[in-house]
């Protein structure tokens, strides 16, 4: 039976893994969402792929997310992996997730994203100077090597006060761990996550313990002196945090960005319109969030039986939250395969929503905004080079290279 004609009643082969695989996510995405918005899988999960029924799910105060730490306490030996995992801030629900996010918006506030503004265009510009000067002899060269990754990584390395030269190792470190994130993980996977979870905290330690000694003007050392109602982040807690900061500052932006390029580059004439403003950037960068979500699905726990959709799900079925699937919901846009910016339809959830809406999401959105607006105007001629080569790290989907050719 296919997926196209199963019935509503009949629990779907699909599984989030299949996406790995799949030449085309979103329209494998859309045969499952063909069936209905919320479908129960053979493995026991639920599938929302509909755009309301996502939302609700997203802002359902029944929906949690503190099981899924559970899960990772009985599923992870003893160690780095499973402080992280148990205690991630997307992963905790009331009362310690409104705690810790209100200590986290006391250091992590407009005012210091907006401060940055200035010096992410000054590094934009002064990237942008290093690619030219990179292109090979036929004009070709990685734009999400030299640009797209470089510059989301400086961000958060000058907001957390790390050092430049240790860029590549937490890199590494935070890519081998995001498989951890995923429903499924192949057993020597999940061994290579935990050994570099290991490496990744004992850094992050040092790191902590250094600006314990000498705070400085960075978000780590606001981080160890924020406080809510007397009480400050825990040990544990701010390694985790540290953590899941590094790594979703830099890799959601550099796939924000490089996803979006991808598609701008295989339309004529895009990045000009851009160039000469037709296009306004913020409109460009909301529709590149939709059409070519970093982050395909995110997880929610019912703590208690609820109706999501028409879906009657039960306690602690989980719901896995297909924000791609949604975010090309033929019911919440019209022709949602198209890359149309300035589009009407609801806001895309690639942030998610509700009370897990995504710390960094306006950090994100500056920075792919100035990312966007220096590439097409210095390269409004650029064009793609190579086959586009895809890769899915637990929810995350991203590129392997970018190559283009500059005029």
């Amino acid at each position: 039976m296919s997926r196209h004609d199963a019935s509503p009643d009949i629990p779907l082969t699909f599984e989030p893994t299949d996406l790995e695989h799949a030449a085309d996510p979103y329209a494998l995405l859309a045969s499952v969402r063909a069936g209905g918005p919320v479908r129960q899988l053979a493995s026991g999960y639920w599938a929302v792929t509909g755009h309301a029924a996502a939302l609700a799910a997203l802002r359902h105060p029944r929906c949690g997310t503190s099981p899924i730490a559970l899960r990772y306490l009985d599923g992870l030996p003893p160690g780095a992996a499973r402080d992280e995992m148990s205690h991630r801030i997307n992963f905790l629900d009331p009362p310690d997730h409104p705690r810790v996010r209100s200590i986290v918006a006391k250091a992590f506030t407009p005012r210091r994203i907006g401060e940055l503004r200035p010096w992410i265009e000054r590094r934009a510009e002064a990237l942008l100077d290093e690619l030219r000067d990179a292109r090979d002899a036929s004009g070709e060269v990685d734009v999400l090597a030299r640009f797209a990754h470089q510059l989301p990584s400086l961000v958060i390395s000058e907001l957390l006060g790390v050092t430049v030269a240790d860029r590549g190792r937490l890199t590494g470190w935070s890519d081998a761990v995001a498989p951890l994130l995923g429903v499924r993980v192949p057993p020597l996977v999940k061994q290579h996550a935990v050994a570099a979870a290991e490496e990744f905290h004992a850094y992050l330690s040092a790191l902590l313990e250094e600006r314990r000694r000498a705070p400085g003007d960075d978000l780590l050392s606001a981080l160890l002196v924020a406080e809510e109602d007397g009480q400050r982040l825990a040990r544990v807690e701010l390694l985790s945090l540290a953590a899941t900061l590094y790594s979703a500052g830099h890799r959601t932006t550099r796939d924000l960005f490089a996803n979006g390029l991808s598609v701008l580059l295989r339309m004529p004439g895009a990045l000009g319109r851009i160039a000469h403003g037709e296009w306004p950037v913020a409109a460009v960068v909301e529709e590149m969030l939709r059409h070519e979500t970093p982050t395909l699905f995110v997880a929610r726990v019912p703590l208690e039986p609820v109706t999501i959709g028409e879906a009657k799900v039960g306690a602690f079925e989980p719901l896995l939250v297909f924000l791609a699937a949604a975010n090309r919901d033929p019911d919440a846009y019209e022709v949602p395969d198209e890359f149309r910016p300035g589009r009407n339809g609801p806001g895309a959830l690639s942030f998610a929503f509700g009370a897990h809406f995504c710390l960094g999401a306006a950090l994100a959105r500056s920075e792919a905004e100035v990312m966007l607006s220096a590439f097409a105007r210095r390269h409004a001629d650029a064009t793609l080079a190579r086959s586009l080569r895809w890769h899915q790290r637990g929810p995350f989907r991203g590129l392997d290279e970018l190559v283009v050719r500059l005029a």
